[in-house]
């Protein structure tokens, strides 16, 4: 696990925005595994894809990605719009 998630500056931020932080078992990766492949994909198709102008694009960026994941992707099994 990266320094930056067990920091203790990390974890203050967290708690300041109430955000519950999340561990998996050490050398359990698979215990996020729906996450671990939404990010994936995040990186793969956008992040590694553009260079973004500034912090502030890239986050305007993301959540439109986030929202296209969530309510418009078309769905490969059904060939449908997914339904909220």
């Amino acid at each position: 696990m990266g320094s930056q998630f067990t920091s203790f500056g990390f974890e203050n931020l967290l708690n300041r925005h109430k955000i519950d932080h999340s561990y998996s078992t050490l050398g359990h990766p698979y215990d996020h595994a729906k996450i671990e492949s939404f990010h994936s994909l995040l990186k793969r198709e956008m992040i590694y894809q553009f260079r973004f102008p500034s912090i502030a694009h890239l986050i305007l960026d993301v959540s439109k990605y986030i929202h296209w994941f969530n309510d418009e992707r078309i769905s490969v099994a059904n060939r449908k719009t997914k339904v909220a």
